[in-house]
């Protein structure tokens, strides 16, 4: 019988029925899920896409927010007009690495990681805290977030970067680790960004000012 659900023919039909569904539930909101990309327990917003291949579990997306190809996003969630690339990977378990002798499971997790075998009464550490990503963040390719991190709202984080902790809004992130580049805009235009959270406007109020977003002193100046 196991046999029978592993079939790749078997395996497409579950996906094909989860897709089905999840669109059906979702079609007001406009949710577009390409060729076998796997979602399980996420919630999401208007007219968010999830690329082929990509995988999200307890993810959350806001509206307009997309996730590319073969990105992996576990225990994340993830704010308005957000823009996520290829292969990225973020909320993935945690392991002790300091106090603990050994960082294998076995010895912290009652999740039964190692062929389900158990040994401790309760699980020991926060093994999955989530991964929060804000609103019009654009993460690039082969980027990895830390479980736990915080990515402030208008980030940008560069392909092949590793971030392991929180991220300033507005920064620019590359690195490994990431560490700070620049900021893309001035402190007071930081604040003005934050302060009036464009991204909560309806469509009516965005498509009317839509030429300001071409520069932040046009936008500032409405």
């Amino acid at each position: 019988m196991l046999a029978l659900f592993q079939n790749p023919i078997s395996y497409w039909l579950l996906w094909l029925f989860k897709k089905t569904y999840l669109q059906l539930k979702y079609r007001k909101q406009h949710l577009q899920l390409e060729y076998m990309a796997e979602v399980t327990n996420c919630s999401f917003g208007h007219y968010n896409k999830v690329y082929k291949y990509a995988r999200l579990l307890n993810a959350e997306l806001g509206d307009y927010s997309y996730v590319a190809r073969n990105t992996q996003l576990y225990n994340t969630k993830v704010g308005k007009f957000t823009c996520i690339g290829p292969n990225v990977n973020t909320g993935m378990g945690a392991h002790p690495s300091s106090a603990f002798v050994s960082t294998h499971p076995l010895f912290y997790s009652t999740l039964g990681q190692a062929s389900g075998l158990v040994i401790v009464d309760k699980t020991l550490i926060n093994e999955y805290p989530t991964t929060e990503i804000g609103n019009d963040v654009w993460i690039g390719n082969n980027v990895s977030i830390k479980y736990g991190v915080k990515v402030g709202d208008g980030a940008i984080i560069g392909s092949g970067a590793v971030v392991t902790k929180d991220v300033a809004p507005y920064s620019i992130m590359g690195g490994v680790p990431a560490k700070v580049i620049k900021n893309r805009f001035t402190p007071e235009q930081i604040t003005y960004l934050q302060q009036l959270k464009w991204w909560d406007k309806d469509l009516d109020w965005l498509k009317k000012h839509k030429n300001e977003f071409q520069h932040i002193d046009s936008l500032m100046n409405l």
